[in-house]
């Protein structure tokens, strides 16, 4: 009996004993299905929420795995990142960020050379020979065809671009195009292969129609790829083949269709690429509210990510009337890990921190003096005080209008303006977001009624009361510039940072309050989608 006893627990420990050995090897399995080195899984497994060098270093370790030729590794990854529809902290898919490890011969910043390119893509052809039916292999190819046709044209504009280049440039685009119709034969879907051909569309230059009917096509096959709003919003750009708000009213239509949290996530991330948002002049007039809705959206939803810190911090700083207070609020999450396709420098980033940390204060005050005034207006007193106060304001500005009517024209849009008034109408303080003689002459006008203590208002519904008046320089008529007059005064910057005011001084002179002249006012962006 103790024999039969000792024989059966000698049995179950083995039993047990080889259960949670082969527990322990498929748990281990199941880390690394791919089986990629422990090297290369450390550079695909980077905490995206914190280090800016995580997204480089996945780049990285796919261009380096397809350099050592592991194209049955590449294609476990592509698939499961597929199928999984994996996504990384702040909802990057990751079969994107994939892709772009392998398009290009030598990543940002490095600069591919001839060698580099024909190298890269004997390579590529290298995977589709020894794995044909794999869809990764042939978008990657399609992809890298697109990069060597950008590189024939270069980054100029078009008159600067060769005969030979554009020849290039179409043979390279036309072989991309080639090898995505033969990919799409295969049973393996993609949804890269789309982003692909939306390539292909804006470099041979489709209708709207076509590229409207590629993208429904593709937001068919995969709703919530957002890189393919992405790049018919770039498309849409007046500067290639829309008109003016087209990009503005696909943005919000897509968006809309959607709807809820997930329409503004896409929102934001449309607007988060630097290719539709470039930092210079032709800019689409997007809702800033909107943008900040979905980038904390996209943070409750897909968690945080250090790339989107920095765009939206970013476009805090640069796009729009510019919000330099959400600015400080993000650059002090950021800390030091700043994002240098975005920066551009750290120098920038350090002087843009810089900025923003002295301005921020000011434009708090500014934000509660606005909503002071917005609730003065919501009284119905108060809507009645407006329009007699807003009627002798204009007078005020025409009145200048006239006496240096000429720098009028170099302004358009609307303007806002802040005043504080005394119990019998007199001037208290001013605030006007604009810049230039009129506004000059205007500060001096309330300033010199301060002084007085005039009453150029009617007394307030109470006292101290601020009022907002929204101004548009169109309804100021220009009129003849004096020709004989000192024409450097009327070179102001076009750009005026979100919430500058132009303010009195209690002692006197009128100032800057928010520090507008700062270099980085339409610094270039790279302009071309990446």
């Amino acid at each position: 009996m103790v024999r039969i006893v000792l024989k059966t627990w000698i049995l179950m420990s083995l039993v047990l004993a080889w259960s949670g050995l082969s527990s322990a090897a498929e748990q281990n399995a199941n880390s690394n299905p791919c089986n990629v080195s422990e090297t290369d899984a450390a550079g695909f497994n980077s905490d995206f929420s914190v280090d800016i060098h995580a997204f480089q270093n996945f780049k990285d370790t796919a261009s380096r795995i397809l350099k050592q030729e592991k194209f049955v590794e590449l294609d476990c990854l592509a698939d499961r990142a597929r199928s999984g529809k994996e996504r990384l902290p702040g909802g990057l898919w990751k079969i994107h960020l994939l892709y772009q490890g392998l398009r290009y011969p030598v990543l940002y910043p490095v600069h591919a050379t001839q060698e580099d390119w024909t190298g890269h893509l004997q390579l590529l052809q290298r995977w589709v020979k020894a794995r044909p039916e794999s869809i990764t292999a042939r978008v990657a190819s399609a992809l890298a065809y697109l990069g060597y046709a950008s590189d024939a044209r270069g980054t100029g504009y078009a008159n600067t671009v060769s005969e030979s280049g554009w020849k290039l440039f179409g043979e390279r685009t036309a072989e991309a195009q080639r090898i995505l119709k033969e990919a799409s034969k295969l049973t393996g879907k993609c949804p890269e292969w789309y982003v692909a051909m939306q390539m292909v569309s804006v470099n041979q230059s489709w209708s709207v129609a076509d590229a409207r009917a590629l993208f429904e096509e593709a937001n068919k096959f995969e709703p919530e790829y957002y890189t393919y709003a992405r790049d018919l919003a770039y498309y849409l750009l007046p500067k290639w083949s829309g008109k003016p708000g087209d990009t503005e009213r696909f943005l919000q239509e897509a968006a809309d269709r959607i709807g809820g949290d997930k329409g503004d996530i896409l929102y934001f991330q449309v607007a988060a690429a630097n290719y539709v948002i470039c930092g210079c002049d032709d800019n689409p007039d997007l809702s800033w509210d909107r943008i900040k809705r979905g980038f904390e959206a996209s943070e409750k939803r897909y968690g945080v990510s250090m790339e989107n810190l920095n765009r939206i911090a970013y476009l805090a700083s640069y796009f729009g009337e510019r919000d330099p207070v959400y600015a400080n609020k993000i650059l002090t999450r950021i800390g030091e890990q700043w994002d240098a396709e975005t920066w551009g420098s750290q120098e920038t980033f350090e002087q843009m921190k810089q900025w923003v940390s002295v301005v921020a204060p000011a434009a708090a005050k500014v934000s509660e003096i606005e909503q002071t005034a917005a609730a003065n207006e919501q009284r119905p007193e108060g809507v009645r005080y407006k329009a007699a106060f807003e009627k002798t304001y204009r007078e005020l500005v025409q009145q200048c209008v006239r006496s240096d009517g000429g720098s009028v024209t170099q302004w358009q849009g609307k303007f806002k303006t802040l005043t504080n008034l005394g119990p019998k109408g007199t001037v208290e303080d001013i605030r006007i977001q604009s810049m230039g003689p009129v506004v000059s002459c205007l500060g001096q006008k309330l300033y010199s009624f301060k002084q007085e203590n005039a009453t150029p208002f009617p007394p307030p519904p109470q006292a101290p009361y601020w009022i907002e008046l929204r101004l548009d320089w169109a309804d100021f008529a220009p009129v003849q510039p004096n020709v004989s007059g000192n024409q450097s005064s009327h070179g102001f910057p076009l750009f005026i940072p979100r919430r500058d005011f132009v303010e009195v001084a209690v002692a006197g002179a009128l100032i800057l309050s928010l520090g507008v002249a700062y270099r980085f006012l339409g610094r270039e962006r790279r302009s071309s989608a990446s």
